[in-house]
């Protein structure tokens, strides 16, 4: 048996790179949190010691990876904070929050329809039977009046 801390952040997910990110893809990340951390200090400085903590994290990440002895040793001695590193291929796939709700009310929809639970259609878009609509509208339900061609 054995037992994975899973509140310790790897360094990769600290800097939201890949575990097989380039040093130069290392200090871009930890370059571009530091410019967003110093202009969040700007704008909110009563979370300043809070900041300049993050700050000191980050720093220490990108100095650890973008060396490679350092980054060869940390990689062999935290293998097991591999599992919970930032994966690039997914993240693109939910920038719109539009998107996020879509993909899990499909995601649910699907699990129901499996486990055969009946679903409640959420718009028109989403029915396929419409036996239970008794809404008269003239031009799906007068085809027998004037002015009508078959």
């Amino acid at each position: 048996m054995f037992m994975v801390e899973i509140n310790t952040d790897s360094l990769y997910s600290v800097l939201g790179v890949a575990p097989d990110a380039r040093p130069a893809e290392i200090r871009e990340a930890r370059d571009l949190l530091i410019e967003q951390l110093r202009e969040q200090q700007r704008r909110q400085p009563t979370n300043r010691d809070e900041l300049i903590e993050r700050q000191k994290a980050i720093n220490a990440a990108g100095e650890e990876l973008a060396r490679p002895a350092r980054r060869e040793r940390y990689d062999r001695e935290n293998q097991h904070l591999r599992f919970f590193a930032v994966r690039a291929a997914a993240a693109p796939m939910f920038a719109d929050g539009a998107d996020l709700v879509a993909a899990l009310r499909s995601a649910v929809a699907d699990h129901l329809d499996a486990a055969g639970v009946p679903l409640v259609a959420a718009s028109d878009l989403d029915r396929v039977d419409f036996a239970a609509d008794l809404t008269r509208h003239p031009l799906l339900d007068d085809r027998g009046e004037a002015g009508h061609h078959d």
